[in-house]
Protein backbone atom coordinates (compact mmCIF):
# COMPACT_ATOMS: atom_id res chain seq x y z
CA UNK A 1 0.00 0.00 0.00
CA UNK A 2 2.57 2.65 0.70
CA UNK A 3 4.06 1.75 -2.55
CA UNK A 4 1.23 2.33 -4.01
CA UNK A 5 0.52 6.00 -2.43
CA UNK A 6 3.71 6.60 -3.38
CA UNK A 7 3.29 5.84 -7.04
CA UNK A 8 0.27 7.55 -6.68
CA UNK A 9 1.52 10.78 -5.37
CA UNK A 10 4.68 10.88 -7.80
CA UNK A 11 2.39 10.41 -10.49
CA UNK A 12 -0.02 13.32 -9.46
CA UNK A 13 3.16 15.85 -9.06
CA UNK A 14 3.87 14.61 -13.02
CA UNK A 15 0.30 15.48 -14.03
CA UNK A 16 0.29 18.90 -11.84
CA UNK A 17 3.23 19.99 -13.19
CA UNK A 18 2.88 19.05 -16.52
CA UNK A 19 -0.25 19.98 -16.99
CA UNK A 20 0.61 23.64 -16.07
CA UNK A 21 0.59 26.03 -19.00
CA UNK A 22 4.03 27.92 -19.06
CA UNK A 23 4.03 32.10 -18.64
CA UNK A 24 5.42 33.82 -21.71
CA UNK A 25 8.13 36.04 -20.94
CA UNK A 26 7.39 39.54 -22.73
CA UNK A 27 10.00 41.29 -23.30
CA UNK A 28 9.64 45.22 -22.49
CA UNK A 29 10.76 47.49 -24.90
CA UNK A 30 11.14 51.14 -23.66
CA UNK A 31 11.68 52.73 -27.15
CA UNK A 32 13.96 55.56 -26.29
CA UNK A 33 17.13 57.31 -27.87
CA UNK A 34 18.60 59.84 -25.95
CA UNK A 35 22.08 61.72 -26.39
CA UNK A 36 24.10 64.96 -26.44
CA UNK A 37 24.98 66.78 -29.59
CA UNK A 38 27.39 69.71 -28.64
CA UNK A 39 26.33 69.40 -25.06
CA UNK A 40 22.71 69.84 -25.15
CA UNK A 41 20.46 67.00 -24.92
CA UNK A 42 17.94 65.38 -27.10
CA UNK A 43 16.24 62.13 -26.96
CA UNK A 44 12.80 61.07 -28.54
CA UNK A 45 10.47 58.17 -26.99
CA UNK A 46 8.09 55.75 -28.03
CA UNK A 47 7.62 53.04 -30.69
CA UNK A 48 6.53 55.69 -33.32
CA UNK A 49 9.18 57.48 -32.71
CA UNK A 50 11.95 55.21 -31.93
CA UNK A 51 12.48 52.20 -33.94
CA UNK A 52 14.74 49.44 -35.75
CA UNK A 53 14.77 47.93 -39.10
CA UNK A 54 16.91 44.74 -39.71
CA UNK A 55 17.48 43.36 -43.13
CA UNK A 56 19.36 40.19 -42.44
CA UNK A 57 19.92 38.90 -45.81
CA UNK A 58 22.21 42.04 -46.32
CA UNK A 59 23.58 41.75 -42.62
CA UNK A 60 22.19 45.79 -42.12
CA UNK A 61 20.60 47.08 -39.32
CA UNK A 62 19.30 50.61 -38.65
CA UNK A 63 17.74 52.31 -35.38
CA UNK A 64 15.79 55.61 -36.01
CA UNK A 65 14.86 58.29 -33.97
CA UNK A 66 12.43 61.02 -34.74
CA UNK A 67 13.29 64.17 -32.87
CA UNK A 68 11.07 67.01 -32.30
CA UNK A 69 11.40 69.98 -34.66
CA UNK A 70 12.02 67.76 -37.89
CA UNK A 71 15.07 66.37 -36.73
CA UNK A 72 15.77 62.52 -36.64
CA UNK A 73 18.90 60.78 -35.90
CA UNK A 74 20.41 57.38 -37.44
CA UNK A 75 22.48 54.65 -35.93
CA UNK A 76 23.30 52.07 -39.03
CA UNK A 77 25.04 49.31 -38.48
CA UNK A 78 26.97 46.61 -41.46
CA UNK A 79 27.88 43.56 -41.16
CA UNK A 80 25.72 43.09 -38.16
CA UNK A 81 26.32 40.08 -36.16
CA UNK A 82 24.29 41.05 -33.17
CA UNK A 83 26.12 42.19 -29.65
CA UNK A 84 29.58 43.45 -30.55
CA UNK A 85 31.27 46.91 -31.04
CA UNK A 86 31.46 48.48 -34.35
CA UNK A 87 33.21 51.31 -35.63
CA UNK A 88 33.31 54.28 -38.62
CA UNK A 89 37.02 52.95 -39.29
CA UNK A 90 36.10 50.26 -40.05
CA UNK A 91 33.19 50.93 -42.40
CA UNK A 92 30.57 49.45 -39.95
CA UNK A 93 28.83 51.90 -38.34
CA UNK A 94 27.68 54.98 -39.86
CA UNK A 95 26.10 57.53 -37.45
CA UNK A 96 23.72 60.66 -39.35
CA UNK A 97 21.52 63.38 -38.15
CA UNK A 98 19.23 65.87 -40.25
CA UNK A 99 17.44 68.98 -39.83
CA UNK A 100 15.05 69.25 -42.31
CA UNK A 101 13.56 72.56 -42.07
CA UNK A 102 17.60 73.60 -42.17
CA UNK A 103 18.44 71.11 -44.68
CA UNK A 104 21.58 70.13 -42.83
CA UNK A 105 22.41 66.39 -42.05
CA UNK A 106 25.65 65.41 -40.14
CA UNK A 107 27.81 62.34 -41.05
CA UNK A 108 29.63 60.30 -38.70
CA UNK A 109 33.76 60.72 -38.90
CA UNK A 110 34.27 58.63 -36.35
CA UNK A 111 33.12 57.11 -33.42
CA UNK A 112 31.59 53.74 -32.00
CA UNK A 113 28.31 51.64 -31.12
CA UNK A 114 28.34 49.23 -29.04
CA UNK A 115 25.27 46.77 -29.24
CA UNK A 116 24.93 45.41 -25.79
CA UNK A 117 21.55 42.99 -26.32
CA UNK A 118 19.92 41.98 -29.57
CA UNK A 119 16.97 39.49 -29.62
CA UNK A 120 16.15 38.93 -33.32
CA UNK A 121 12.75 39.92 -34.30
CA UNK A 122 11.96 41.86 -30.86
CA UNK A 123 14.66 44.55 -29.44
CA UNK A 124 17.89 45.70 -29.66
CA UNK A 125 19.99 48.16 -27.02
CA UNK A 126 23.38 49.52 -26.76
CA UNK A 127 25.24 53.04 -26.70
CA UNK A 128 27.10 55.07 -29.04
CA UNK A 129 29.21 57.77 -29.73
CA UNK A 130 30.67 60.15 -32.90
CA UNK A 131 31.71 63.10 -34.01
CA UNK A 132 30.25 64.46 -37.64
CA UNK A 133 30.86 66.91 -40.17
CA UNK A 134 27.92 68.74 -41.50
CA UNK A 135 26.60 68.95 -45.27
CA UNK A 136 25.28 72.02 -45.71
CA UNK A 137 22.35 71.31 -48.65
CA UNK A 138 21.14 74.80 -49.58
CA UNK A 139 18.38 74.46 -52.74
CA UNK A 140 17.52 77.25 -54.72
CA UNK A 141 19.84 79.67 -53.17
CA UNK A 142 22.78 79.45 -55.82
CA UNK A 143 25.45 78.32 -53.16
CA UNK A 144 27.47 75.25 -53.95
CA UNK A 145 27.20 72.61 -51.22
CA UNK A 146 31.12 71.56 -51.36
CA UNK A 147 32.31 75.71 -50.67
CA UNK A 148 29.87 76.12 -47.58
CA UNK A 149 31.90 75.52 -44.59
CA UNK A 150 31.73 72.63 -42.75
CA UNK A 151 30.77 72.24 -39.07
CA UNK A 152 32.14 69.48 -36.57
CA UNK A 153 29.14 68.13 -34.36
CA UNK A 154 30.27 66.02 -31.23
CA UNK A 155 27.78 63.08 -30.17
CA UNK A 156 27.95 61.88 -26.83
CA UNK A 157 26.21 59.30 -24.45
CA UNK A 158 24.10 58.14 -26.46
CA UNK A 159 21.88 55.44 -25.45
CA UNK A 160 19.19 53.82 -27.48
CA UNK A 161 16.27 50.94 -26.92
CA UNK A 162 14.11 49.80 -29.67
CA UNK A 163 11.94 47.73 -31.04
CA UNK A 164 13.24 45.52 -34.63
CA UNK A 165 11.07 45.08 -37.18
CA UNK A 166 12.57 42.64 -39.55
CA UNK A 167 12.32 43.62 -43.50
CA UNK A 168 12.52 40.90 -46.09
CA UNK A 169 11.94 42.78 -49.61
CA UNK A 170 14.82 44.03 -51.96
CA UNK A 171 17.10 46.91 -51.14
CA UNK A 172 17.36 48.15 -54.54
CA UNK A 173 16.48 47.11 -57.59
Amino acid sequence: MKQFTTSALLLFIVLLTGSCKKIPVIEVTNAIISFKMDGVYKEAKGIKNVFAVYVKEEKIIQVIGNLSGGQSIGITIADFHGVGEYTVADEQFLGSFNVSEDAMTVLGTEGKVKITQFTEGKSIKGEFQFKGETLNIRIGEGDNPDQLPAEIKTFSEGKFEAKVTAYTGPLME
